[in-house]
């Protein structure tokens, strides 16, 4: 067990949209803390890239198979393991263009009874092949059923990674004839529905009824406000803290990962005014205390923009107390 904390920040969106904006705009993002946190870091490159799939790959699952996502999301969310085979089933609105369908970045907001309008409406289809829709939440739903593992096994896209993108390479693979066509008929089907709001089932993380294998140890916990840092606790056994600011944390010795997703709808939607207003608030709330952390020995640190890198930052030697070393956004992206 080390003797002082490793904190793991996992940022999706953060670099993404740079390159873009760079050419585009000459953007220059104001971060000072962050830039100095990365300067002469170390960079470990990963074989995935994606919030998911990264912090999975992070507790030790394989990069080339399937998430079990759907498994510990319906645990936190019914508390009890899924009874079958299931896959996430999240309702989207999606927008067809001349040449693509592109998922929009806002999931739908919807009531209790509209939830419960289109389970029962999409469920007297779905019965005929053995499968159910059940939820919770109104932006949770799950497809079980027995046909999920089929003879074929399926890989998917997690719903982050499909946001504000074209849908067509996205769509599962394994068995695909069949899933493609259950798609279109649950859209063929929401479209005679008086709800407008969803258009589409997203299917992702695909799972079986029995607990995945994971390297459960090695974490003292999963910081953020987020549900999926609720669902990586619930995966790795650890705690989970819901916390605002850097200063809100408690952490012991060990590995802890924070999780926060404030920039990747910016991201995704080309939003540079949002992006910057929540850059903003992560280099005062997060990046300068755990700068001022790291400097004084208490803990190292690592971040991720879940783009298939790993920078491990690295703290200036104390006897060169007079530079003022920090990266550059061309070094970053």
């Amino acid at each position: 067990m080390p003797n002082k904390s490793h904190i793991h920040f996992f940022l999706p969106g953060l670099f993404q949209p740079l390159a873009l904006w760079r050419k585009d705009f000459a953007f220059q993002p104001v971060a000072e803390n962050l830039l100095r946190l990365c300067a002469g870091a170390t960079v470990e490159s990963l074989p995935v890239q994606g919030l998911e799939n990264t912090l999975f790959h992070q507790v030790g699952h394989p990069a080339d198979t399937e998430l079990p996502f759907a498994y510990y999301r319906y645990l936190l969310d019914f508390g009890v393991p899924p009874p079958q085979a299931l896959l996430c089933a999240d309702p989207v609105l999606l927008k067809s263009g001349q040449d693509s369908v592109v998922m929009q970045p806002s999931l739908p907001h919807l009531t209790e009874q509209e939830m419960a309008t289109l389970l029962t409406l999409l469920n007297s289809h779905l019965a005929e092949d053995g499968l159910q829709l059940v939820a919770k939440h109104p932006q949770r739903w799950y497809l079980l059923g027995e046909r999920v593992q089929g003879t074929t096994p399926l890989r998917t896209v997690p719903l982050s990674q499909a946001l504000g993108q074209s849908i067509f390479a996205l769509l599962p693979q394994g068995d695909k004839r069949y899933w493609h066509r259950l798609l279109n008929e649950i859209q063929m089907l929401l479209h005679t529905s008086e709800i407008p709001a969803v258009n589409a089932l997203w299917l992702w993380g695909a799972s079986s009824s029995s607990l995945p294998s994971l390297q459960k140890g090695g974490w003292g916990g999963f910081l953020g406000s987020s549900t999926t840092a609720e669902v990586m606790a619930s995966a790795t056994n650890t705690p989970y803290y819901p916390v605002a600011t850097f200063a809100d944390c408690q952490v012991d010795a060990g590995n802890y990962a924070i999780i926060l997703e404030d920039l990747h709808i910016p991201s995704v939607t080309d939003d540079l005014h949002h992006w910057e207003q929540a850059l903003a608030e992560l280099e005062t709330y997060w990046f300068a205390p755990a700068l001022a952390g790291m400097k004084s020995g208490k803990f190292d640190i690592s971040i991720s923009a879940c783009d298939g890198r790993l920078l491990h930052c690295q703290a200036s030697p104390a006897w060169k107390f007079w530079q003022t070393r920090a990266a550059n956004w061309g070094q970053l992206i």
